[in-house]
């Protein structure tokens, strides 16, 4: 791996390769070829007393893109940084292609990481930029100008070629960063918050410059995250931290539509959460909740059991129904009108707020303040269920 420390600090990686160390390049840059799958088996980290990372096991195939998404804190970065070969685990293996990597040191892993930072050297050109890791492996003049060459058209870099970074936006200087790391031809490619740096409209572009990318050359990617929309619109799979733990591991649909704890589900996106007491009704569950009415579903996960539960709605999943047996009477308070849809904040009849989510047509009438309505759920929505 090539680690490009940040030449705006003194502080570096010791571990940047003075010679080419037990390459494992294929014949380009970023093929398929190159890419391998990922075990972390029991991994546990602790800082003296504390516990960043507990008792981590997860599996990454070969081409897979993988999010690891929480909280400020939960042990995501850690364990990206682990992986790497930045941090010794205090416990546990982690095993790259087959091989387990645990005494290797960084530049020997076959992975490569992009900072949130960028990292780029300021007194070197694009070019220099991306060749820089290829010379501090000895490679050839010939091959690394043929290498940089590919790399600069597949981020679309070409005209910038003799610029310099302080030349550069944001999202060509992430591109740049991008392409440096691409040219070593890691296995793995791991994203440290790559957007973290960019605007709302920058950061848009590069995901999708991102996952083109990473579909193109089917490399296996790990990233690091604590944005909800970016993990779900870029993952394969995602992983669910908390307090050092995977909390649920599985596809964007998964975790959005059939959470497995109630802390994924109140964290990933938004919920309404309602408390009650669940029944058994023939082929179907009811229930009865403490705000008033009753919600009919097909099936409760991940809890079924009878008594009492928590019950996670999304916004989307509601609708406006006429009062009566089998609504949530509810009082429109504020609907605020969010480019192609309409987000309703909603009181319930004993105080609590519930969010409904409509697609804008113009027209708002009937969600005026003060309108009372009854609130069902749209037909086959993933509702999740808690023991409470």
């Amino acid at each position: 791996m090539q680690v490009i420390a940040d030449p705006t600090v003194d502080e570096r990686p010791s571990d940047l390769p003075e010679a080419p160390v037990r390459p494992r390049e294929s014949a380009l840059p970023g093929t398929a070829s190159s890419a391998a799958n990922v075990l972390l088996q029991r991994v546990t980290h602790r800082y003296g007393g504390f516990t960043a990372v507990a008792d981590v096991d997860l599996e990454i195939a070969a081409g897979e893109f993988i999010a690891l998404l929480g909280p400020s804190g939960c042990g995501k970065t850690t364990l990206l940084r682990i992986i790497a070969g930045l941090m010794r685990q205090s416990e546990g293996h982690v095993t790259i292609g087959g091989e387990i990597v645990d005494a290797l040191p960084t530049n020997e892993r076959g992975a490569g990481i992009v900072f949130q930072s960028y990292a780029l050297f300021p007194h070197m050109t694009v070019t220099a930029n991306i060749d820089y890791g290829l010379r501090a492996r000895g490679k050839p003049k010939g091959e690394r100008s043929a290498i940089v060459a590919r790399m600069l058209s597949l981020v679309r870099m070409e005209q910038y070629a003799q610029r310099y970074p302080k030349q550069l936006s944001g999202g060509q200087q992430q591109r740049v960063a991008l392409a440096r790391t691409l040219a070593v031809s890691p296995r793995v490619l791991l994203l440290d918050e790559p957007f973290g740096a960019l605007d709302k409209n920058l950061r848009l572009g590069m995901q999708i410059e991102v996952k083109r990318l990473q579909r193109e050359l089917g490399i296996t990617t790990v990233m690091v995250t604590h944005d909800q929309e970016e993990a779900l619109s870029m993952a394969d799979r995602i992983a669910v931290m908390s307090e050092g733990r995977v909390e649920q591991l599985g596809t964007p649909e998964d975790i959005y539509d059939r959470p497995q704890t109630l802390f994924v589900a109140n964290f990933v996106g938004t919920a309404n959460l309602f408390s009650g007491r669940l029944a058994r009704d023939g082929e179907r569950f009811t229930i009865a909740l403490d705000a008033g009415g009753t919600l009919s579903i097909d099936a409760a996960s991940p809890c079924s059991r009878a008594g009492r539960v928590m019950v996670s709605v999304r916004p989307e999943q509601l609708v406006f129904a006429p009062l009566g047996p089998g609504t949530l009477p509810a009082t429109v308070e504020l609907a605020l009108p969010l480019g192609p849809s309409v987000v309703c904040e909603l009181a319930l009849d004993n105080g609590e707020k519930v969010k409904v989510t409509l697609a804008r047509t113009g027209a708002l009438a009937g969600l005026a303040a003060g309108t009372r309505t009854g609130l069902a759920l749209s037909p086959g929505a993933p509702v999740a269920v808690f023991q409470a």
